[in-house]
């Protein structure tokens, strides 16, 4: 009975240091996860990729609708193309809008600047609180106020489109001294060239004589350098994929010349080899240069798009062609991310960049995010990109980012893949660090 009874409360100590062992580490683990969100909370972040307009903005123009952004484009799919009128203004949409990526981005925003839920019954005291944000301060402290409450310490801009910069953008006194800025081709101008009027308004503007593609391609190369020799040209970007797919055939100076010669004569041609000509004259001044080129994958802007021009599969014969040109692959190349990791994992001149992504689907995001890091160098990932024309909506994607890190690093500390010291080490390189170090930052 004795023997019984000691066996009884043998069993009962082992269960009770059982207990509290687990309760421990248990309590260990909680400490470590918010150890670790906390870290990420307060680290800083650098945005690989924005379109910040700079100072000469109608600031006291500025209202709540500053903080809608992307989702104007989940306003109009939300009302399915059949309805008229300014989405902007239309509450009784925004209730199915303020769910997605980008309503909560601009939650965020309100959130973290005014204490204020961006709804219909806020609109005008956020208005308000806009206002006198900016009533007494100069356009450069608005910038710097808002990215110091974002904690972003370094931004990579492009402000471009259908054009070229003109060449006084790399010297222009527009932004913050922590921005650097990149060079995107005009889609029109140079990259998809299929009439003469296109070369005829390239000559006027900048006053030169294009007759032939030899004319061009040292225009370009000279453009290129003397942004260079700024100081302020951080890369090149392309973002041909609101144009075309991104399969880039490797042609020859004499086909592309030929083209561009019976373009300049009116005729009608296949000018997709030019197109691809031109783009691998980028890659080749990069290499020249040695300065990184940005490439636009995965999901596109607005509405009525091809997501399938931008499968970032296409670029595996200019990634094995070009070794000594460093690729900042954008977006995630969401919806083909995990693509997009392998390509990451099998090129070493490749980064990942999420720059955007996060705002466009953030739950996705925070796997992706989980799975790169379990196959892809953590030196070979960026996290943060606003894409964004205003300061103020950017404050809500650096924290939505933030937020989306915290809880994968929480759940590889939970899970036991990662400890403390392990997850600050990756936070500090995804966040800001391999920027940085990519764009020269450091």
């Amino acid at each position: 009975m004795k023997h019984v009874d000691l066996m009884k409360m043998g069993i009962l100590v082992i269960c009770v240091l059982s207990f509290t062992a687990c309760k421990q580490e248990m309590q260990k683990g909680e400490k470590s996860i918010s150890e670790i969100r906390s870290f990420v909370m307060n680290e800083p972040l650098f945005d690989s990729h924005d379109h910040q307009g700079g100072y000469n903005q109608e600031w006291d123009q500025k209202n709540y609708e500053e903080f809608i952004g992307y989702a104007r484009a989940d306003m109009e799919t939300a009302i399915g193309g059949l309805k008229k009128g300014d989405v902007n203004h239309n509450f009784d949409v925004w209730q199915y809008v303020r769910t997605t990526g980008y309503g909560q981005a601009a939650n965020f925003a309100t959130n973290k600047l005014f204490g204020l839920d961006y709804t219909r019954e806020n609109a005008e005291e956020i208005t308000d609180a806009v206002q006198d944000f900016v009533s007494d301060k100069t356009p450069e402290e608005i910038y710097r106020e808002l990215c110091k409450i974002a904690n972003i310490t370094g931004v990579i801009n492009d402000v471009g489109g259908g054009r070229m910069p003109d060449p006084d953008y790399f010297t222009q006194n527009l932004h913050p001294d922590f921005f650097k800025k990149v060079l995107r081709y005009g889609r029109f101008e140079t990259l998809t060239i299929t009439e003469s009027s296109q070369i005829e308004k390239f000559e006027e503007r900048f006053n030169e004589s294009f007759q032939k593609l030899s004319d061009l391609d040292t225009f370009l190369d000279e453009y290129t350098k003397t942004a260079y020799e700024t100081g302020n040209l951080a890369g090149l970007k392309i973002a041909i994929a609101y144009a075309r797919d991104i399969d880039f055939k490797d042609v020859s100076y004499e086909e592309a010349s030929e083209i561009y010669s019976k373009i300049l004569q009116g005729k009608k041609v296949n000018a997709r080899p030019l197109s691809d000509y031109m783009i691998h004259k980028i890659f080749q001044r990069a290499e020249i240069l040695d300065i990184p080129v940005q490439i636009h994958t995965g999901y596109l802007a607005g509405n009525w798009q091809d997501v399938r021009w931008t499968d970032p599969s296409q670029l595996i014969p200019v990634f094995q062609k070009y070794r000594k040109v460093r690729f900042n692959v954008f977006h995630a190349g969401w919806p083909y991310s995990e693509i997009l990791g392998s390509i990451g994992k099998q090129f070493p001149n490749v980064w990942l960049d999420m720059c955007w992504a996060w705002t466009i689907n953030p739950v996705q995001m925070e796997r992706i995010l989980d799975e790169w890091l379990s196959c892809v160098p953590s030196n070979k990932i960026f996290t943060f990109g606003g894409d964004t024309w205003s300061p103020f909506p950017m404050v809500g994607y650096a924290e939505q980012v933030r937020n989306g890190i915290a809880n994968v690093l929480e759940k590889k500390i939970n899970s036991g893949e990662y400890d403390l010291e392990t997850a600050k080490f990756v936070a500090e390189r995804i966040m800001h660090k391999n920027a940085e170090e990519f764009f020269g930052f450091n």
